[in-house]
């Protein structure tokens, strides 16, 4: 039987099928799609989602939470139902009204009228990820997606559970991607993980705090243990201040990035060093 569900806030010009899954877009302009997607007061239909066979509750999760994490905004999927006539948009409401959305900074893979691959590449990729339960229980890819998708689907942001939920995810992916490595050291742990990957990043620099993992295994301790939005070291009598408000956004893209490379995606068009000088695209 053929089934069919609307989607709301996600950016697509171009038709695509993704494992029997076909994608029809509401709008063919790129700035139709864009403004209808990315509007922060309500939800917009901006495609609708057919296919022949019926899509199970968990495809539908992964699936709302993977273009969740393309727009770095709350998409919402709605349940599916038979799809009865020719255009599967017409069965649904434009617009739902169920609360303002989160911006959690902008889009992290491109749109489709200038990269017209790179969104039904990445959708296929991170749905295979996400459905292979042995792949995530070795690496913790599951946790560590789910984790940093939540950061921006919350109602309410908070800063500190944001950057649990970032840093938890990061650290139960190193930790198994490491074969369950269990050293204190965290922030060489870190380092040592996402040197791997490619992120110029170090477990300790006195003179580049935004690229040094301690800065932000700082951060986690006087936020966890304390309750404290800041850090201090001293060293040679100097004490220095880590202030979360200042790391947060940049931390944040690194998450978002690792995600990217832990789903083995690589467009060609992304800046792997963004989270430092926050050009995304290349």
């Amino acid at each position: 039987m053929r089934q069919v569900c609307g989607i709301y806030g996600f950016a697509i010009t171009k038709p695509f099928v993704v494992d029997g899954l076909r994608f029809v877009p509401v709008h063919s302009s790129f700035q139709d799609a864009k403004d209808s997607a990315r509007d922060l007061t309500q939800y917009n239909l901006t495609a609708a989602v057919v296919t022949d066979d019926l899509i199970s509750a968990e495809i539908l999760f992964r699936l709302e939470a993977v273009l969740s994490f393309i727009e770095h905004l709350d998409v919402v999927i709605t349940e599916p139902e038979a799809f009865a006539g020719n255009d599967p948009l017409a069965q649904f409401e434009k617009t739902l009204r169920i609360g303002r959305r989160h911006n959690g900074g902008g889009a992290v893979i491109g749109d489709d009228t200038f990269f017209p691959l790179s969104r039904p590449t990445f959708v296929r990729q991170a749905l295979l990820r996400l459905g292979d339960d042995s792949f995530c229980d070795s690496t913790g890819y599951r946790t560590l997606f789910f984790k940093v998708t939540e950061t921006f689907r919350q109602r309410k942001p908070f800063i500190e559970v944001s950057y649990f939920l970032l840093f938890s995810g990061l650290e139960t992916y190193v930790r198994k991607t490491l074969n369950g490595a269990m050293a204190s050291d965290t922030a060489r742990l870190l380092a040592q993980r996402l040197r791997a990957m490619d992120f110029d990043v170090h477990a300790f620099s006195a003179s580049q705090a935004v690229r040094s993992m301690k800065t932000y295994v700082r951060l986690r301790d006087a936020l966890f243990h304390n309750s404290d939005f800041e850090a201090t070291s001293e060293s040679g009598g100097i004490a220095k201040i880590y202030r979360l408000t200042e790391y947060f956004d940049r931390f944040a893209i690194l998450m978002s990035l690792v995600v990217i490379k832990a789903t083995e995606f690589d467009d060609g068009h992304l800046n792997w060093d963004a989270w430092f000088d926050r050009q995304l695209f290349k």
